[in-house]
C-alpha cells in the first residue's frame, strides 16, 4: 500500500529505537551463544557413531542458530536504517510545514497545497505552493522507499534469506558482516561496530582503515586511530606496507618539482604537504599531554580533488564520553595549514571557560570542524564569498556527522549535551544542515557574525525551541546580516523567536573600538566614515577571544546553561582582576 501524506504526519521514531534496543540485545546474545556452540562443537575430539551423530545434531544445531543469528541482526540493521530515515522524513516535513507557514501556504491533511489569495500575497503564494508541491512529493517518495525497504528486509527475514552480506567462509563473527556498507546510516555503523568482536574491530582499525575511518557513527577512539594510520601508513592483513597520506603527498611534490610541472600543480601540492603536516602537528598527543593540554582525536581528514583543498575535523576530548560536546564551524577563507590551530585554541578557550557554570573541562570536547570546502577570501576569489553552493554541498555532511555523534553516543548508552556553533559563512553552513538533521540531534544552535540563517525562520531548525542562539557585534562587522538578500536566509538578528546572545567581544585585545560614537541623527557619520570603512570587518573574528563576555556566553550554552547574568559577567571580571 502506497504512503500518504496523512500516514507520514502520524509517523514517529519512538518504537524503532525501542526495537532496535531490543533488536541489539538479542543478536549480542545470539552471536554469544553461536559462538560458544561453534567452539564447543571443534572441541569434540572423540570417535565413534554416537560421537559422530552428536556433531551432526550440533552442526544442525549451529547452522539453524547461525541463520537465526542473521536473521536478528539483519533486523537491527534494518530498522536502524528506518529510522534514521524516519527521522529525516520527520526533519523534512517540520520543515515544509514552517517554509509553508512563512509563505502564506496551508497543507492540507492529504498533502494538498493551498495558498492565500490576496492580492498582496497571492504571487508569492503561487510560487511557494508549487515548490511545496514537489517538496511533498520528494517526502513521500522518501517514505514510500523506507517502507518499501523494511518491508522486503522483514520478508527475506521471515523466509530465511537474510544473509551478513560476506562472501567465503572468513566470516569473523557470526550473522554480522565483516565490513561495512558505503550505503549504511550513522545508526547502522553504529549498530554493526557494536556487533563485531573487539579484535575484528582493531583488525579493521589496523589494517582497513579506509573502510572506516570516515563513518559517521563509530566512537571517536576508533576513527582516530583509522586516521591516524591513514595520514602515517599502515600495513594490511598480508603483511604489504602502505604509505600514508603525508608520505605520499611529499612524494608526489618532489616528483612534481623533479619533473618541472606547472606552478599551479607545484602550488597545490605544497599546500596539501602543509596541511597534512599541520594536522599532524596539532594532533600530536605526546606534546599535548606534555604541555597539559587535553588529547586530540582525528575524526576525519580527506582531500577534495575538485577544489584541491584537505577538509579536516578535530575534536580536543573524546566527544563518546563527555557530558558536553560542541562543534565549530568557521566560515571564508578557512584552510587547514593556517587556520587549524586556530580554531582549536579557540575551542581550548571555550572549553576552559565551561568552569565559571561549575562544569568540568574535561567533561567537554570541543570539536573543530574544518570539513568542509569553504569559500577562498583572496582577491582572485572574491566572488565565491557570494556562491551559496559551498553551504549547499556542506550541509547534508554535517547533518550526518552530528547525527553520527548522537548515534555512536545512542549505542553505547551515552548521553551528552550537544551544541553546534556557526562563524561567518560557517553559520550559514550551519543553519543549512540544521534544518536537515534529524530531530533529537543537536540541543543548541548557536550563530555569530552570520551573513545569513540558512533558514527563513526559527522552525526550520530542527532544534528544540528556544535553543537557537546568535551574537552580533555592534561595530566592525560588516559580514553580519550581508548574505540576507542574495539567498543567504534571514538575517539571524531579525529571526522572530530567537535568543540574543551578547555581541560584547572589547575585552578582546583585536577588538576596534570608533574615536567617537555616531549620533542618532548621523551628524556624525560624514567625519567618521573612513574610520569606519577602514574597520568594517575588524572585528568579525573577535567572537571567540578569550576574556570576552560573547565567548563566555558561548561557553555557557555549550555547558548546558544560558548567557551570562551582568552579576555573573561582573564576578568573572573581578575573578580576573579587571
Amino acid at each position: 500500500m502506497a504512503i500518504t501524506w496523512a500516514d507520514i504526519l502520524t509517523w514517529t521514531t519512538g518504537p524503532l529505537e525501542s526495537a532496535a534496543t531490543d533488536l541489539a540485545a538479542t543478536s549480542k546474545a545470539l552471536v554469544s551463544a553461536a559462538s560458544e556452540g561453534q567452539d564447543a562443537t571443534n572441541g569434540i575430539q572423540s570417535q565413534g557413531s554416537a560421537v559422530t551423530a552428536i556433531r551432526t545434531a550440533a552442526s544442525t544445531n549451529m547452522t539453524s542458530l547461525a541463520q537465526l543469528a542473521t536473521n536478528v541482526n539483519s533486523a537491527l540493521m534494518a530498522i536502524e536504517g528506518a529510522y534514521d530515515g524516519v527521522a529525516k522524513v520527520m526533519a523534512n516535513v517540520q520543515n515544509a510545514q514552517a517554509y509553508a507557514a512563512e509563505n502564506y501556504c496551508t497543507i492540507g491533511s492529504d498533502g494538498e497545497v493551498s495558498y492565500d489569495t490576496d492580492p498582496q500575497h497571492k504571487e508569492d503564494g503561487f510560487i511557494a505552493a508549487e515548490n511545496l508541491r514537489m517538496t511533498i512529493k520528494q517526502i513521500i517518495k522518501d517514505a514510500d522507499q523506507i517502507d518499501t525497504d523494511l518491508y522486503h528486509a522483514m520478508s527475506d527475514i521471515n523466509n530465511d534469506r537474510a544473509t551478513d552480506g560476506d562472501k567465503g567462509s572468513d566470516n569473523k563473527v557470526i550473522g554480522v558482516p565483516d565490513h561495512p556498507n558505503k550505503n549504511w546510516t550513522p545508526s547502522q555503523n553504529a549498530a554493526w561496530w557494536n556487533s563485531l568482536s573487539k579484535t575484528q574491530r582493531q583488525h579493521l582499525i589496523d589494517h582497513c582503515p579506509d573502510e572506516i575511518r570516515h563513518l559517521d557513527g563509530l566512537p571517536a577512539s576508533a576513527r582516530d586511530q583509522a586516521n591516524r594510520h591513514a595520514l602515517k601508513g599502515w600495513v594490511d592483513a598480508n603483511g604489504d606496507k602502505h604509505k600514508g597520506a603525508l608520505e605520499y603527498a611529499r612524494g608526489k611534490l618532489k616528483e612534481a618539482q623533479d619533473k618541472s610541472a606547472s606552478e599551479e600543480e607545484i602550488e597545490q601540492l605544497k599546500e596539501k604537504v602543509a596541511d597534512l603536516e599541520a594536522i599532524e602537528l596539532q594532533t600530536d598527543n605526546d606534546f599535548r599531554e606534555h604541555s597539559g593540554a587535553a588529547p586530540t582525536y582525528l575524526l576525519d581528514f580527506d582531500y577534495d580533488e575538485k577544489h584541491h583543498r584537505t577538509t579536516a575535523i578535530v575534536s580536543t576530548g573524546d566527544p563518546d564520553t563527555a557530558s558536553y560536546v560542541s562543534t565549530l564551524v568557521p566560515g571564508i577563507g578557512t584552510n587547514v595549514r593556517n587556520d587549524l590551530d586556530k580554531y582549536m585554541d579557540a575551542n581550548e578557550n571555550l572549553k576552559a571557560q565551561t568552569a565559571h557554570t561549575g562544569v568540568d573541562p574535561s567533561d567537554v570536547a570541543t570539536i573543530s570542524y574544518l570539513g568542509y570546502v569553504a569559500p577562498k577570501n583572496d582577491f582572485g576569489h572574491l566572488y565565491q564569498a557570494a556562491d551559496i553552493g559551498y553551504a549547499d554541498r556542506a550541509a547534508p555532511d554535517l547533518a550526518r556527522f552530528e547525527e553520527g555523534l548522537r548515534a555512536s553516543g545512542n549505542a553505547n548508552g551515552h548521553s551528552f549535551t550537544n551544541t553546534v556553533i556557526g562563524h561567518s559563512y560557517g553559520s550559514t553552513t550551519a543553519g543549512k544542515a540544521m534544518t536537515q538533521v534529524a530531530k533529537g540531534t543537536v540541543d543548541n544552535f548557536i550563530m555569530c557574525g552570520s551573513p545569513g540563517a540558512g533558514a527563513e525562520n526559527i522552525d526550520q531548525y530542527n532544534v528544540p525551541k528556544g535553543h537557537v542562539y546568535e551574537s552580533s557585534v555592534p561595530e566592525g562587522d560588516m559580514v553580519q546580516g550581508s548574505g540576507s538578500i542574495i539567498g543567504y536566509g534571514s538575517d539571524p538578528k531579525k529571526l522572530d523567536g530567537i535568543v540574543h546572545l551578547s555581541g560584547d567581544a572589547t575585552d578582546s585585545d583585536k577588538y576596534w573600538t570608533p574615536e567617537s560614537v555616531i549620533a542618532p541623527d548621523g551628524q556624525d557619520l560624514i567625519p567618521q566614515l573612513p574610520q569606519h570603512l577602514a574597520h568594517a570587518f575588524s572585528n568579525h573574528d573577535t567572537y571567540f577571544d578569550d576574556g570576552t563576555r560573547t565567548s563566555q556566553d558561548f561557553s555557557n550554552i555549550i555547558a548546558g546553561g544560558k548567557q551570562t547574568t551582568d552579576e555573573e559577567w561582573a564576578a568573572i571580571e573581578k575573578e580576573r582582576g579587571k
